[in-house]
This record gives structure tokens, C-alpha cells and sequence, in this order.
């Protein structure tokens, strides 16, 4: 996920304000009754047993072939990791697996706005949120039947997850981290992490 400073964060703001404005969020609920997407479990997916082990998770790139590298790297992951909405509900018509919508989330309309265009997860940053923010916007996730993903940078960010009800981590590249986490959390990192340190609950998140 691109990085956004606070200017950032006050367009994205600004912009959801806007959106409000022009499609009420209790309009954008109501049109749920007619979307032909339901959330699909991603949980499941991302977790390792002994008789399987999770593929990566594949970001789509904002190129005019996305929908075509979409459906070339189907089968050789579990989940796509899409920026933009208008890509990931295009892509949802043409493949099965579940799709990410990895975009800073602020707000509950955000989170709304991309169940109805077919997402089954979202990422979630506790670095541009309060712990009073993280939580309510990961209940509302719940309650949608979506799933969040936390971006996991600092021990901070961590200590703010766990209080929210993290139950998927993206640690990337913060290995030293893992000896902090909980048990029976998903661990998503980097693949040399993988490799060179031994960490078996981890795979590639791009």
C-alpha cells in the first residue's frame, strides 16, 4: 500500500466527504440488496495446516492488462491485492479467488463502498488511525462479513491490532515483530523472510 502523508489523508477525507454528499452512505447500503457479490472467506485461504500451505498473494498492477494478468496468475495464488475499486469489481466478474482492496481506509463508507464492488477484504492501517478509529472501523468490517488485514510496521501499530481484533498480520518486512505476536494469528510477510529465517507461517504479501 502506497504511503500517505497527513495532506494525503485530508484529500482522501475531503473526497469521502464529497462522495457522501453525492450517494448517501444509507443509499449505498440499500444498493447491497442488488449487488451479485457476497463476501468470500479469505481466513480460510491464508491459513497454513499440514496438509496445506497458502500460495501468494498477488498485487494487481494499474496497467491497461490488468484484467489479463489477473486471469494468467489465478491458479498461482490465493488472493489478489487490488489499488482501485473500478479494477476489482472488474476483475470479480472473471476470477474466483478472493480479492483485497488495498487502499488507505479512513472511514465506513470506504469499507461499504467496497463490499458492494466485490471485496471480500481490506487493509486496515493502524498508523493513520486511533485505537477508537482501528476498532469501530474493524467491527463494522466484521459485521459486513468482510475481513481486515492490518498493515504492521511498529511495535505501535501491533499493540494498537491486537487491541482492535486483529486476526491477520502484514508484517512485511518487520520480522522482528514476530516473537511479539499471539498465537493462532495469520502472518503475512515477505518471501525471504521465509526462506531465511525459518519463519513457516509466512509467506509473500506484495
Amino acid at each position: 500500500m502506497n504511503f500517505f502523508n497527513s495532506l494525503d489523508l485530508t484529500k482522501l477525507k475531503k473526497e469521502i466527504d464529497r462522495k457522501k454528499q453525492d450517494y448517501p452512505q444509507e443509499w449505498l447500503g440499500r444498493s447491497l440488496a442488488y449487488t451479485p457479490y457476497q463476501p468470500r472467506p479469505i481466513k480460510t485461504i491464508l491459513t497454513k495446516t499440514k496438509n496445506f500451505n497458502p500460495k501468494n498473494i498477488y498485487q494487481i498492477p494499474l496497467t491497461n492488462d490488468f484484467l489479463q494478468i489477473a486471469k494468467t496468475n489465478e491458479t498461482l495464488a490465493s488472493c489478489f491485492s487490488v489499488y482501485s475499486l473500478e479494477n476489482l469489481t472488474f476483475i470479480r466478474r472473471y476470477v474466483q479467488i478472493p480479492l483485497i482492496f488495498n487502499y488507505p481506509i479512513v472511514d465506513s463508507y470506504q469499507i461499504l463502498e467496497s463490499l458492494v464492488f466485490g471485496a471480500d477484504c481490506i487493509i486496515l492501517n493502524p498508523a493513520i488511525l486511533s485505537q477508537k478509529e482501528l476498532k469501530e472501523l474493524n467491527d463494522f468490517t466484521i459485521k459486513l462479513g468482510l475481513q481486515s488485514i492490518f498493515k504492521i510496521t511498529t511495535k505501535e501499530d501491533l499493540r494498537k491490532a491486537i487491541f482492535a481484533g486483529v486476526e491477520i498480520l502484514n508484517i512485511q518486512d518487520s520480522i522482528d515483530l514476530i516473537p511479539l505476536i499471539p498465537n493462532n494469528k495469520i502472518i503475512l510477510a515477505n518471501q525471504a523472510f521465509q526462506k531465511t529465517k525459518g519463519v513457516d507461517s509466512c509467506f509473500v504479501f506484495l
